[in-house]
């Protein structure tokens, strides 16, 4: 639940517009189903979350891996897709999963109490100017996007 809170969190923010609070953006159009799977040096990696900052537009996608890197982008709620267009992508590890049991309103965790990730990746991929990696959504969507970091 909590990565779903900092996910919509990223997904409200938009992106060039500005700051726009979680609810008050109008919904993206055109979302299409938009799935895959992240791999680095052809391992999986699980609980890292994918971002798909579009070009143009203030809708981000984003999905978390499961434990075998699989991923379902969301814009307008969790697993819904992404907007048709170009984005660039950019990966970060989000943390293990959370259970649903009051976890907003527990505090954060000291930054040396979080857990690494069990494959880290270079840097240059958490930022989506950096990573080199881009995309094209088209109008029938993505059921098998392959992201492999190296």
């Amino acid at each position: 639940m909590l990565r779903w809170i900092v996910a919509a969190a990223v997904v409200g923010t938009g992106c060039g517009g500005g700051y726009a609070p979680v609810g008050v953006q109008a919904p993206a159009k055109n979302v299409v189903k938009v799935a895959g799977t992240l791999t680095f040096q052809g391992k999986p990696l699980a609980n890292y979350m994918v971002s798909f900052i579009p070009a143009e537009g203030a809708h981000n996608a984003v999905g978390v891996t499961d434990s075998s890197g699989n991923f379902v982008l969301g814009t307008n709620k969790p697993g819904d897709g992404a907007a048709v267009g170009s984005y660039k992508v950019s990966v970060a590890f989000a943390g293990p999963p959370q259970d649903d049991s009051n976890q907003a309103l527990a505090p954060a965790p000291e930054p040396d109490a979080v857990p690494k990730p069990a494959i880290e990746i270079p840097a240059k991929y958490t930022d989506p100017n950096t990573s080199e990696i881009t995309v094209e959504v088209p109008s029938g969507g993505l059921t098998d996007y392959k992201i492999e970091l190296k």
